[in-house]
C-alpha cells in the first residue's frame, strides 16, 4: 500500500539530529494519507486533529524522545514545521466549537484534548536543562493550552445551565465544576511563571511568547474566580514595569487595562443582589364545579 514517509538516519542520543528526509506517496483519491515520522506513525496532518489524534502523536513522540536526541518537530523546523503548525492548529478546535453535536460529547472531547497537551508539553519542557532545548515550542504549547482551557470552561459553563437545580447541587457535578476552575486557575498562573524563567528561555522566544499571551489569557481571565483574578492582576503589574525585558513589561502593560476591564465587571455582578428564582405558577387540576 503506498504510504507517505518521513525518514532520518538513525543517531545516537548525543548527536544533533540533521534535517529529516520527506518523501511524500500519496493513497489513491479517497484514501487516507499515513504519516510515518521517524519511525513512528503520526495522525494526518492536513486535517482538524481531535483527542485521538494527539494521543497517537504523543505516543509516537515519546518513542521517538526515548530513541534521538534534540528529534521532536520544531516550529519553525524546515520539515518539521508542518507537524507541529498542526498541533497548534486553531483549525483543531473546530469539533468541539460545532453547535450540533451533544454538548455533553463536546465538553469531554474538550477535557481530553487538554489532558493530551499537558502530556504534550511534559514531553517539550525539560527544567533539568539550564536552558530550554524547545524554548519555542513549548511556550507555544503553553499559550494554545490556555486556549483550549478557555474552551473547555465554556462549555462546561453551557453545560452547567442545561442541568436541573437539582443536578447542579449534586455533589458529584459540583467536584467536576471546582475542579475545572482550579485548573484554569493553576494554567492561568503557571503562564506567567514562564515569563519570569529568563535563564531558561532565550529573549526571542520570550518576547513572542509574551506578544501571544497577552492575546490568549483574557478568553480564560473572564472564566476565572474574583480573588484568582485579583492575584493575577498584582502579577501583571509587576511585570509590566518590572520584567528584564522592555518588550514583555509594553506587552503586559497593555494586557492589564483589558483584564481589569473583566475584573471590575466581574465584580459588579457579584455585587448585585441575588434573584429570588421565580416559583412557578401551580396549575389547578381540580374538577371543575358544576353549576348551579
Amino acid at each position: 500500500m503506498p504510504r507517505m514517509f518521513i525518514v532520518s538516519p538513525t543517531l545516537a542520543r548525543r548527536l544533533l539530529w540533521p534535517l529529516a528526509i520527506l518523501l511524500l506517496v500519496w493513497l489513491p483519491p479517497l484514501g487516507a494519507a499515513e504519516l510515518f515520522y521517524l519511525g513512528q506513525r503520526i495522525p494526518d496532518i492536513h486535517k482538524p486533529w481531535r483527542s485521538s489524534d494527539y494521543r497517537q502523536l504523543r505516543d509516537a513522540l515519546e518513542k521517538v524522545d526515548s530513541s534521538q536526541a534534540n528529534a521532536l518537530p520544531r516550529r519553525s523546523g524546515e520539515f518539521t514545521g508542518p507537524i507541529y503548525q498542526r498541533m497548534v492548529s486553531p483549525e483543531n478546535f473546530r469539533p468541539q466549537l460545532n453547535i450540533y453535536a451533544p454538548l455533553e460529547l463536546r465538553q469531554n472531547e474538550a477535557r481530553e484534548v487538554l489532558f493530551e497537551l499537558k502530556e504534550l508539553m511534559r514531553l517539550y519542557f525539560d527544567f533539568r536543562a539550564k536552558q530550554q532545548p524547545y524554548a519555542a515550542e513549548a511556550l507555544g504549547l503553553m499559550t494554545y493550552s490556555l486556549r483550549q482551557q478557555a474552551i473547555l470552561f465554556t462549555l462546561t459553563t453551557e453545560f452547567w445551565m442545561t442541568l436541573s437545580q437539582g443536578e447542579q447541587s449534586n455533589p458529584v457535578r459540583l467536584q467536576g465544576l471546582q475542579e475545572t476552575k482550579a485548573a484554569a486557575a493553576m494554567l492561568s498562573g503557571s503562564a506567567l511563571d514562564y515569563l519570569e524563567l529568563t535563564q531558561a528561555f532565550g529573549r526571542d522566544e520570550l518576547l513572542l511568547y509574551s506578544a501571544e499571551l497577552s492575546q490568549q489569557l483574557p478568553e480564560l481571565f473572564v472564566h476565572l474566580p474574583a480573588e484568582v483574578q485579583a492575584q493575577l492582576l498584582a502579577r501583571i503589574e509587576e511585570l509590566s514595569t518590572g520584567h528584564r525585558y522592555p518588550q514583555v513589561g509594553q506587552d503586559m502593560a497593555a494586557l492589564l487595562p483589558v483584564l481589569q476591564m473583566i475584573h471590575q465587571d466581574v465584580q459588579a455582578k457579584l455585587a448585585q443582589p441575588v434573584k429570588p428564582a421565580v416559583k412557578a405558577p401551580t396549575l389547578d387540576l381540580s374538577a371543575p364545579t358544576s353549576a348551579q
